[in-house]
């Protein structure tokens, strides 16, 4: 039985509720505990944006750091490209796009401060 399950059944077996929305992030079922809805698998707070809307939405601190790490690997990703690229205009393109994947990861890490203060 895999880490992500038995800590769903143990959430089951205190007591908590197993809600039919699920993760935004990794579609895992989402759970009620004490009044606070959150995901099992990501071990995050889950909020709803309006009582009306069917959709969860994450906080932002959670959400600033998904999209870091969505950066970070695309700049990975570009690395390897960039490691056995030839074509000069190939290596221009990647280049810019790391440049611009940067630029945002530094943006994003001076946002994710503001929200600490």
């Amino acid at each position: 039985m895999s880490e992500d399950v038995k800590r769903m059944a143990d959430l089951l077996k205190s007591g908590a509720t197993m809600l039919s929305d699920v993760c935004p992030v990794c579609g895992t079922p989402l759970f009620k505990v004490k009044g606070e809805v959150f995901c099992a698998k990501c071990n995050k707070p889950v909020v709803y944006q309006k009582a009306m809307s069917p959709q969860a939405t994450l906080s932002p601190g959670y959400l600033l750091e998904s999209v870091e790490m969505t950066i970070v690997g695309k700049i990975s990703d570009a690395n390897e490209v960039l490691k056995v690229e030839k074509d000069p205009e190939k290596l221009s393109l990647y280049s810019n796009l790391v440049f611009g994947w940067l630029s945002m990861l530094e943006k994003l890490r001076g946002l994710k401060e503001s929200f600490k203060e």
